[in-house]
């Protein structure tokens, strides 16, 4: 919804900017948000031009609130925010400020044509801040803009800003002809700034509008995490499908290409290639739109059993990026993280419960607030308190030691291999292994509870027995966890390649648990829904069987039980078999235990 179309800086690029304004448009524009407000849309977006250069925005904001929008997000290049303007416009309601960065220093200046506007733009980001409101940085795609996108998210963490997601966009109009990059390198530069935002924990996606579509990738799965892709998007007007699109898996939430990009490259047509992976197709996508996405991913609420005990347990995700890839994961780590608001209430509610609660992700600690998260979260009454995490991170200066100070229990860390060429195939993160194993080296040193957690998988399970040694000898204090892959979201494909059956893996792992009862190490994880079945627990298991009877209705809908079950002695105490592996695998490896 543009309030204004005058711009106090002039980039090069830009096709919106008018040298004068409209009187009559101008003195319109309240009327104009009020009748967008009126419709209750999700996000109503205040743009321009330059809309700070308005006096009453205070007031559009606040009647764009009161009319019925449920976020008002601020587009800016914020060069005109002072901490009073600021502070006026929380007060008005303002969610969001969506702030233009077309680079770093004197570059962006150079491309802004604005001397000075860089500087004012990180002091308006930190007024932003300052006053709680939720920034993102729009970064466009030019050729003034592309050479200082790969070093982009490094500069920003060394600024400390504290950022809720870039939005990166490819304009594909412009005055300046000469300002539009070729495909190949506007992808070729996002591509480099996603590496660099993920080293750096920094959340990226593109915008919905202004978008190249996943194909225009040379390696559309190194960025599948940038995109949001939800079913019926696939036609937008000014966008085009080329005829490579009828084979795509995506064709129903992917548009295509900007016309305007076609006109330019033509032979664009004959060299995109389909998306045909079910698997990519997941990670494209998003149910319905990514605020419903990250509020329904943000609180997982299950039960744990400690012996005959059955408590409350709250998973609260408080960010979705992630240093890793695991083929397995079923978080939707493109997605920013949820707001300080939603994160709080979240553990409020858990503190409410008096729950046994864990932080996760994504991976958490790339998250700064972390321990603040914590520390909350005790002081809100919950009953213990879990850090998921990859352990990559924890040799961070204080960090262990800040965990402790804020009254977190235990880590539960992922560890998927016991060799770095299995771990790092099936993280999809080379190097990462050895600083898993760093992190856990000086985890091991301190008073924290350790959980390790193996998962089972296609590409991992013959190593069962060499993770159980190399836990036993460097970090025979911990507690080894299995779990069992299984698609039991949108984002976990349902593969041969990742998901092996039950029976396959059995011999390995009754092997692996024989060895962890020989050398003394504690395991768990046949009372978690990540289990498996219980009836098929090695014998030489049955005394870490659940005791405890589940709730009425628990594992409900994510999980089956088959006519074997019916007659089971453990049916009361076992999910039983995930529906998603069933669909695949079928139930006849079940059996009643007597």
């Amino acid at each position: 919804m543009g309030v204004t179309e005058t711009c106090n800086q002039n980039c090069l690029f830009c096709n919106a900017r008018r040298a004068e304004e409209r009187p009559d448009w101008l003195r319109s524009a309240p009327l104009r948000v009020a009748r967008a407000a009126a419709q209750a849309p999700r996000e109503l977006v205040l743009t321009g031009g330059e809309p700070t250069l308005r006096r009453d925005l205070p007031q559009l904001v606040r009647l764009a609130k009161a009319r019925g929008a449920e976020r008002v997000v601020l587009e800016t290049n914020a060069t005109l925010l002072s901490p009073a303007r600021v502070e006026a416009l929380a007060r008005a309601g303002i969610d969001r400020a969506r702030v233009h960065l077309p680079g770093w220093g004197a570059a962006a200046d150079h491309t802004t044509r604005d001397a000075g506007g860089f500087t004012a733009t990180l002091t308006g980001i930190r007024a932003l801040t300052a006053a709680g409101v939720s920034v993102e940085l729009a970064i466009p795609v030019t050729e003034s803009t592309r050479a200082s996108l790969p070093t982009l998210a490094q500069r920003l963490l060394e600024a400390e800003l504290e950022l809720h997601a870039l939005v990166v966009r490819v304009p594909s109009t412009s005055p300046r002809p000469e300002e539009l990059c070729r495909v190949a390198d506007a992808a070729e530069a996002i591509t480099r700034l996603a590496e660099g935002a993920r080293v750096a924990g920094l959340s990226v996606r593109l915008a919905q509008d202004d978008a190249l579509p996943p194909c225009a990738f040379p390696k559309p799965q190194r960025v599948a995490h940038l995109f949001a892709l939800t079913p019926g998007g696939g036609t937008r007007a000014g966008y085009v499908q080329v005829p490579a699109c009828a084979r795509c898996e995506v064709s129903d939430r992917c548009p295509g290409l900007a016309a305007s990009l076609l006109e330019r490259e033509p032979a664009l047509t004959s060299t995109l290639r389909p998306i045909e992976e079910d698997r990519l197709r997941r990670r494209l996508s998003v149910i319905s739109s990514i605020e419903d996405q990250v509020a329904r991913e943000l609180v997982s609420r299950e039960v744990a059993r400690i012996e005959d005990q059955v408590v409350p347990s709250y998973t609260v995700r408080v960010n979705y990026q992630c240093n890793q890839r695991c083929h397995f994961c079923f978080v939707s780590t493109h997605l920013p993280a949820a707001s300080e608001a939603q994160i709080h209430a979240a553990l409020v509610e858990a503190g409410n419960a008096g729950a046994r609660l864990a932080l996760s992700g994504g991976e958490p600690t790339l998250n700064p607030q972390l321990p603040d998260y914590a520390r909350f979260a005790r002081a809100a009454g919950v009953s213990a308190v879990e850090v998921q995490t990859n352990a990559t991170r924890l040799t961070q200066p204080g960090l262990l030691e800040q965990l402790v100070e804020a009254g977190v229990d235990r880590l539960f860390v992922s560890l998927h291999g016991a060799t770095a060429e299995i771990s790092d195939q099936v993280t999809a993160a080379p190097g990462t292994f050895e600083q898993t194993v760093a992190g856990l080296d000086a985890a091991h040193l301190t008073p924290l509870s350790l959980t390790l957690n193996f998962v089972f998988c296609e590409l991992n399970y013959h190593e069962f027995p060499d993770v159980v040694r190399l836990i036993s000898e460097r970090w025979p204090r911990a507690t080894l966890s299995v779990s069992f892959v299984a698609p039991s979201t949108d984002q976990v494909p349902r593969d041969r390649a990742l998901v092996p059956s039950y029976t396959r893996v059995m011999p390995t792992l009754e092997a692996g648990l024989e060895l962890a009862l020989e050398r003394g190490l504690r395991v768990s994880g046949f009372e978690s829904m990540c289990g498996v079945p219980l009836c098929l627990v090695p014998p030489v298991m049955e005394s870490y069987l659940p005791s405890a009877a589940l709730p009425p209705g628990e594992g409900e809908g994510e999980f089956i039980k088959a006519a074997a079950c019916e007659s089971c002695s453990a049916r009361a105490r076992c999910f039983g078999v995930r529906r998603g592996y069933a669909e695949m695998n079928g139930v006849a490896e079940l059996h009643p235990l007597p």
